[in-house]
């Protein structure tokens, strides 16, 4: 009886050990996933059905709708405000007789010390603070304004220095001064009613701002031939020209005005008529802080809890309005978009300029997306800066202007029963886990004896012991279960296909080796040689110049666009030959600009003298592909000093060269003078006397001078 007992016990536990280790391992992952999934499941449908209808929805749903509404409604009074005066028969005839006005002043030259102080005023105050702003250098004379009555009227209302008084102007009681006395009033009164920043009067002919309420630089300019003619102003004008229609207010998103200092600006716009005949246009400029006084209840956030905001988004998905981190604690703000890494410096600096997100602040593409082509929709995802929130997202149904509403909340405010609920969930689970996992040790422990022989070879290969071939398998003791058997053959196939495969890797890595000695300087070929993707090595001492082609753009829009990419090729070719010949390397080639630096790969005591004779060849050569047919010319830049150059792109290398030597290099090309090679003086003073020069006049560039002519004798070797 004791005997059957027993064979009745060991035919299980017999009939067990046959069953293979994958089939056992699967079991002990079913039982888990049943087990985990069952108490989930019964916790969950308890609570999860009450909290989705009552807080993930409607909440965050209806408070971007009111918020969507507020802003369609404010920009739809815009339109109809414009349309308004637009419509005022005292307004066509302001115009009518400001554009008279302005006529009778252009034709008067404006006194001298008009002249003087509108130009020291651009080039002292606009350019300097536009360079700023831009982190680039700025020309004054492409700002100024050349019309006789834009200066006059610029040098006594917007110079700081004018005798121009807002209400009274200057000059007797006639004339343009004496229209302003008579209408300034009324218009400003407007402009303050509607909470706007300006408000225009243009006549059609050239588009001339010939009344302005703010009296910025673009006061007085035509928008079709004055600086301001690429404006996003200008080109709603232009728009509005084409095809004026009566009534009908037209609107431009918000863009960087440079009358503005690159505020981010949006303009509203209409037609005016005079008894049947076009008199001119209306428009009104809003800066960036109109939008953002309704999306955030003018800083209150009153509906949107701890950390909810709303905030409009345009096409580009760039913010329109400003996020609330932003206008709570700026450095905090900063910091975390920075470290985010999903703005640029040049954007976190435009925001403290400004002190807006508008037009700076990027938003998640595929959530802009979703607005505008699934319609209004909620959905959990990871905001601008990184935070995970529920988010109602809804298109506005504005004429002109792509925007979209989002509100976001932060998950861990707006599911506060939620959290309550996962914490009890989390502990059972855990205490569950801990009980399946000591169980699941202890018995794997004994299950899986046979594999420990199995991984104490598979450490001995990682360790690199030497170790023979095909002993794997033999290893093993009987009745070891068919996975592992097959698992030991294939570590011994492993082993020999890789013997066959380091050979092969030894070989390429010769070849690789002699290929970046080639192209690199040795130490940065050194480090190349042991792994590193992203080599770089600082040059103490190089010259860098860059050639910026002009001439081809026209050529291209002239329908000769076979001959436009001949030219180019042409010129690279033969540029690349020259560069050999004076010992320079060509480091990249970027649209129309030609980059080279001889000391980078081979040192070169006369760096800079190859260098600029390289220039003036590639001169002489542009010289003569140049012809009637498709005249071309270069603006060269040349820099001396340190120099970082290595490999990047990761898998695909590429040697290229970078640094403040070739950004000063590339900005010196990028200059408004054509035909012209400017040097620093790093590269003068390292230049022999053969070489002519002459210094730059212009303010910007008073350290610069030109090279004019060739070495005469003395000249680098070839």
């Amino acid at each position: 009886m004791r005997g059957t007992l027993a064979k009745i016990a060991y035919w299980p536990m017999r009939t067990f050990r046959d069953i293979s280790v994958a089939t056992r391992l699967s079991l002990v992952i079913v039982l888990v996933a049943l087990v985990s999934l069952a108490i989930t499941s019964i916790v969950g449908l308890q609570r999860g059905s009450q909290i989705a209808d009552e807080v993930l929805q409607a909440r965050v749903t209806s408070l971007g709708a009111a918020r969507a509404d507020e802003v369609e409604r404010y920009v739809g009074s815009l339109q109809r405000a414009a349309v308004g005066q637009a419509i005022s028969p005292s307004t066509a005839r302001a115009i009518s007789e400001f554009a008279d006005a302005y006529k009778e002043l252009n034709s008067n030259t404006p006194t001298t010390n008009d002249q003087t102080a509108v130009s020291a005023f651009y080039a002292d105050v606009v350019a300097p603070g536009l360079a700023e702003v831009r982190g680039r250098p700025v020309v004054a004379t492409g700002l100024a304004p050349s019309a006789n009555a834009a200066v006059t009227l610029q040098a006594a209302f917007v110079v700081p220095s004018g005798e121009g008084n807002l209400l009274a102007g200057t000059g007797d009681s006639s004339g343009w001064f004496g229209l302003h006395r008579e209408f300034h009033e009324s218009f400003e009164e407007f402009t303050i009613q509607m909470g706007v920043d300006d408000f225009y009067l243009i006549e059609p002919d050239a588009n001339t701002i010939v009344y302005s309420t703010a009296k910025g630089i673009d006061f007085g300019t035509s928008l079709l031939t004055g600086p301001q003619s690429g404006s996003a102003l200008a080109v709603l004008i232009q728009s509005l020209n084409s095809s004026p229609e009566p009534g009908v207010a037209a609107v431009r998103d918000f863009t960087s005005y440079a009358a503005a200092g690159d505020e981010p600006s949006m303009f509203v716009a209409a037609p005016v008529y005079a008894n049947g005949p076009l008199a001119g246009f209306v428009a009104v400029r809003i800066g960036p802080q109109r939008i953002s006084s309704i999306t955030t209840n003018d800083g209150t956030w009153s509906a949107e809890g701890n950390s909810g905001e709303t905030y409009v988004v345009g096409a580009d998905n760039l913010m329109r309005s400003d996020s609330r981190l932003f206008i709570e604690d700026e450095t905090a703000y900063l910091t975390a978009a920075s470290d985010l890494g999903d703005v640029t410096e040049a954007q976190l600096r435009a925001m403290r300029t400004f002190e807006t997100t508008v037009l700076f602040q990027p938003i998640n593409d595929n959530d802009v997306d979703a607005a505008f082509e699934l319609g209004p929709g909620l959905a959990q995802t990871t905001n601008y800066l990184g935070v995970e929130v529920l988010q109602a997202r809804r298109a506005m149904a504005i004429d002109g202007l792509s925007w979209a509403m989002i509100t976001d909340i932060d998950l861990l405010e707006i599911e506060g029963p939620v959290a309550d609920f996962a914490r009890n969930l989390l502990i059972t689970i855990a205490l569950f886990l801990v009980t399946i996992t000591f169980i699941a040790v202890r018995w794997s422990d004994h299950l899986l004896r046979t594999l420990r022989i199995v991984s104490t070879r598979l450490r001995a290969i990682r360790s690199g012991a030497d170790i023979e071939l095909g002993v794997s398998s033999a290893s093993l003791p009987d009745g070891a279960p068919t996975e592992f058997v097959e698992l030991a053959t294939d570590i011994d196939t492993m082993l020999a296909t890789l013997a066959s495969r380091n050979a092969d890797a030894a070989d390429r890595s010769k070849e690789r080796r002699r290929l970046l000695r080639r192209i690199l300087p040795t130490q940065a070929a050194q480090r190349a040689e042991a792994g590193d993707r992203n080599v770089v090595d600082q040059v103490a001492h190089a010259s860098v110049a860059v050639i910026v082609i002009s001439g081809l753009g026209p050529l291209l829009q002239s329908g000769d666009s076979e001959n436009a990419r001949g030219l180019l090729d042409q010129f690279v070719e033969e540029a690349d030959a020259l560069a050999r010949q004076r010992g320079l390397e060509r480091i990249r080639l970027t649209g129309d600009a030609y980059y080279a630096a001889c000391g980078t790969v081979r040192p070169h005591i006369d760096h800079a003298a190859r260098t600029t004779s390289f220039v003036l060849d590639v001169q002489d050569l542009v010289n003569d592909l140049s012809d009637a047919r498709s005249a071309i010319s270069i603006t060269a830049g040349i820099d001396s000093g340190p120099v970082t150059v290595g490999l990047t792109g990761g898998a695909d290398l590429a040697f290229d060269a970078w640094g403040p030597t070739v950004r000063r290099a590339a900005d010196l090309a990028r200059t408004n003078t054509p035909n012209t090679i400017l040097a620093t003086p790093a590269v003068q003073s390292q230049l022999p006397s053969s070489f002519a020069t002459e210094p730059r006049s212009e303010a910007n560039l008073s350290d610069i001078v030109a090279i004019t002519g060739r070495a005469i004798d003395g000249a680098p070797p070839r």
